[in-house]
């Protein structure tokens, strides 16, 4: 399917007349589709171009400027992908399914909170190496009471458009999956609330219901997230040309890279700028519109279920 754009924020007619002029001297043009009704909170139109970018990398950081400075999201896509034909989904869990970083959680608990929360924020950030701060993190939990942990994930609020998402994609038959820095303990939870079919996170030891300050098994960082992305893909049977990832942070660049689309949620600037779909004024169902559905559509296919 053809190259687009997707506009989402408040889009005013004057704005629209003014971007298709800024396409028009890059000669480029395209047909409009509005994605959205008058009634929504947020505007959605999609631009399905019908002529050819040259540099796609130029091309996006011309339109994350626009993005910075309109607060207006303009997503470019290469290629549109088939919802209808089903394909593989997966997602970060900290910061993209739920609105927290589980180990600044679990460290508030331990007392420890602005400490971590500090190193957490540099190392999705980009600024430091992820398994060396996950390490570093999770050593200063040991002593920790798993007990806490129930409190924990049931104070945590999940993303918005999580529920509309999940069962849009399975509804359509789509293969999900949790790839996560965090941990098993709550993306079980997660998956089991939502009917996700896989979870790939970090176990955490615990010894006599109390934390060790070490993990299980493999740390789940960037490479092995775009490695489970395309393993996943192959044991499936699902082309990567119908391959969703989404996340927030630096450690997610790789798989938002590799996908056929790559959804930065919310994400941190050096992933906003390296990443191939910034994507800041929806929720999770904000993919939806990527996809090419439209509210009307989604309202319809939810009322069913």
């Amino acid at each position: 399917m053809s190259a687009s754009i997707t506009l989402i924020g408040s889009l005013t007619p004057e704005y629209l007349n003014q971007f298709n002029v800024w396409l028009d001297k890059r000669g480029l043009y395209g047909v409009s589709h509005v994605l959205t009704e008058e009634s929504d909170n947020v505007s959605v139109v999609q631009i399905r171009l019908t002529s050819e970018i040259t540099d796609s990398n130029d091309f996006r950081a011309a339109l994350l400027s626009l993005s910075n400075e309109t607060g207006i999201d303009h997503i470019y896509q290469a290629t549109m992908l088939d919802i209808q034909a089903g394909g593989l989904a997966v997602f970060d869990m900290d910061s993209t399914l739920i609105k927290a970083e589980v180990m600044d959680e679990l460290a508030v608990e331990a007392g420890i909170g602005k400490q971590i929360s500090a190193i957490t924020a540099s190392a999705m950030r980009g600024e430091i190496d992820f398994v060396e701060s996950f390490v570093q993190r999770l050593a200063l939990l040991k002593g920790l009471s798993s007990d806490v942990m129930d409190g924990v994930y049931n104070r945590i609020e999940h993303m918005d458009g999580i529920s509309t998402l999940m069962t849009v994609l399975h509804h359509f038959g789509w293969h999900t999956a949790i790839l996560s820095g965090g941990f098993t303990y709550f993306a079980d939870r997660v998956q089991a609330e939502y009917g996700i079919a896989e979870v790939h996170a970090n176990v955490l030891e615990i010894q006599s219901h109390t934390l060790t300050g070490k993990h299980l098994g493999p740390i789940v960082d960037g490479e092995r997230k775009k490695f489970l992305l395309t393993s996943i893909a192959e044991k499936q049977k699902i082309d990567m040309k119908q391959t969703i990832a989404c996340g927030d942070g630096a450690n997610d660049l790789l798989m938002l890279n590799h996908a056929a689309l790559g959804v930065a949620l919310h994400a941190k600037p050096l992933v906003r700028e390296q990443a191939p779909c910034p994507m800041n004024n929806l929720g999770l169902d904000g993919i939806l519109y990527l996809l090419g559905m439209t509210s009307k559509d989604i309202r319809a296919l939810l009322s069913y279920k």
